[in-house]
Formats: structure tokens, sequence, C-alpha cells
């Protein structure tokens, strides 16, 4: 087998090597902790510590309201117990009484408020809860599916390096010294198809003398316009 069909194959191999370990470098990129996840989860905190403040109110209002109540209901035992004559003191219980009426309405009618922002912020968490499950759910399937990708693409890898070794172990060292040289300098491509004397690398017609030679196998031969190598075969 000629040098040049030797370096074409091997930078096949090499070149599917390449390919592969940009694929895995894209699995690993998207391996580990979801942005999307985590804004999702800090929406549902958001809520959660929300929704605790506002039952928290509602625990305090409710004590409030208890203790006007019960506050009304002692005004209301004196009030109406005959135990009380004297007109200034009457007039004193009526006044509290009325104050602390206006009190309790008070609060009931913030008590209905917070009734309505507590059934708001349940509803708010529930959406965010089961949006944030969603999506940490398909961020789960993805990372599975992502890590099969990831060990079979090691897998192929290890398999490509393998096979490059033993191809490079058949190649001479300054013939592989010229090819991985030319490798680096051209964008992973040392060798390129001469097709009906156009190069399929840069796509220009190179001399007919030298594509005639390239043909026939007749040495190494480089396109004058990208400068690297031309196979035939």
């Amino acid at each position: 087998m000629s040098v040049l069909r030797q370096l074409y194959q091997l930078q096949l191999v090499d070149g599917e090597h390449d390919d592969k370990s940009r694929q895995l470098a894209r699995v690993n990129e998207g391996l580990g902790e979801s942005e999307e996840v985590r804004r999702a989860a800090e929406a549902v905190g958001e809520t959660e510590a929300n929704l605790a403040d506002l039952r928290a109110q509602m625990r305090a209002l409710e004590l409030e309201i208890d203790g006007v109540t019960s506050k009304l209901k002692q005004n209301q035992d004196r009030l109406y117990s005959g135990r009380v004559r004297n007109p200034k003191e009457l007039s004193n219980l009526q006044e509290e009484a009325a104050a602390l009426r206006r009190r309790l309405s008070e609060l009931e009618d913030r008590q209905l408020e917070l009734m309505i922002f507590i059934e708001e912020a349940e509803a708010e968490l529930s959406e965010r809860q089961a949006r944030h499950n969603l999506i940490e759910q398909n961020w789960r399937d993805e990372q599975a599916r992502l890590r099969a990708e990831k060990e079979e693409l090691e897998l192929s890898l290890a398999e490509l390096e393998e096979e490059s070794e033993n191809m490079r172990a058949q190649i001479g060292a300054a013939d592989l010294g010229h090819y991985d040289g030319m490798r680096s300098r051209l964008g992973g491509t040392a060798v390129a198809r001469l097709k009906k004397g156009i190069c399929t690398a840069c796509g220009v017609d190179v001399p007919t003398s030298m594509a005639r030679a390239v043909e026939r196998g007749d040495g190494l031969h480089e396109c004058p316009i990208c400068g690297r190598l031309l196979f035939g075969g």
C-alpha cells in the first residue's frame, strides 16, 4: 500500500476522531446543572416564601380577631348583665362596643382579603411546582441521554485511537511528521481527494500534468492552492 493511501486512510480515522471529540465536548457542556431548572426552583421558592408570609399574617390576624371577639363578648356580658347602672359607665361600654365592632369589621375585611391572596398564592405555587417538576424531569431525561451518548462516544474514541496507533505504526516517522504538521496548519485535513482534476478541499483545478501524476500514484504532490497532499485513489 502506498504511503499516500496510508495517510489518507489515517486521515479518515483521525477526522472521525476529531468529529467525535467535538461531539463529546458538546455532550460534556450539556451535562451538569441546568439554569432553567434553577430558575424554576427559585420561582417555587419565592412563591413558597410569599405563601408562608401570608399564612403567618392570617394566623396573627385570627389571633387578633379572637382577642377582639373575646373583648366584645366581655363588653356585651357586662353591658347586659344589669349590674352596671351608672349612665356614664353604660355609655362608655356602648362606645367601646361600637369601637370593637368597627375593629372587628376591619379585621374581617382584611381576613377576607388575605384569604383571596392565599388562594391565589396556592394556585400560583401549584402551577410553578408543576412547571418545575416538568422541567426537572425533562432535564433528568436529557442528562440520562447525554450520559449514554458520552459513554458511547468515549468507547468509539478509544477504538479510533487504537486504530490510529496501529496505522501510524506502519508509516515512517518523517511521513507522519509531515502529515501531522499539515493537519495542524490546514484545519485537520492534510490529504485531499482529487476528482476529475479538481482538489475536493478547495475546489480548484490542478495542472493537468500534476493531476495525471496523482492519478498514477507517482510521488507526493500538494495542491498548488490549498497546499494539501493530493490523493487520487
